[in-house]
């Protein structure tokens, strides 16, 4: 009988409980639902902080590509268009997609044109050569402009 009331005493008397194997605490099971839905929505409130300045970075670091690239890209497009317009006297564009694709506009050059600030005024073999058939807006908002006159796309560069 002393060896009982010994044995209650000591679980009694603040002593610690005996220790459970590792497979039965809760730690060993992993993470809950709701400290991965934490991880999850700290996660996108740190992307949503971040995106929005990487893509002013990629804006910023493309104008300044242009800018860059802005005079051989518009002698390609130059050559391309003569070569066009030499080899077919009586031309006609009457979109920018149209002058694009009769061409075989280079994709650089293709990607200027197509690009929704691009301004193109239709033209054909029959038009005054002073009249402006493109102009292009490039470089850190759009600043930057080039034009170009229907002689300056058609007509062989004199050597």
């Amino acid at each position: 009988m002393v060896k009982q009331s010994m044995s209650l005493r000591r679980f009694h008397a603040g002593a610690a409980p005996p220790l459970k194997s590792c497979r039965d605490t809760r730690a060993s099971r992993g993470v809950t639902l709701i400290e991965l839905l934490c991880v999850l929505v700290i996660l996108g409130i740190l992307a949503s902080l971040l995106l929005p300045a990487l893509l002013r970075a990629y804006t910023r670091a493309r104008a300044l590509d242009d800018e860059w690239n802005a005079e051989p890209v518009l002698e390609m497009l130059q050559n391309e268009v003569r070569g066009y317009c030499a080899a077919h006297s009586q031309y006609n564009f009457n979109d920018k997609y149209e002058l694009a694709d009769k061409c075989g506009i280079a994709p650089k050059c293709r990607d200027w044109i197509d690009f929704p600030l691009t301004e193109f005024t239709p033209f054909t073999y029959l038009d005054p050569t002073n009249k402006i058939v493109l102009t292009f807006h490039v470089g850190r908002k759009h600043a930057t402009v080039y034009s170009f006159q229907k002689w300056e796309l058609t007509e062989p560069r004199p050597n």
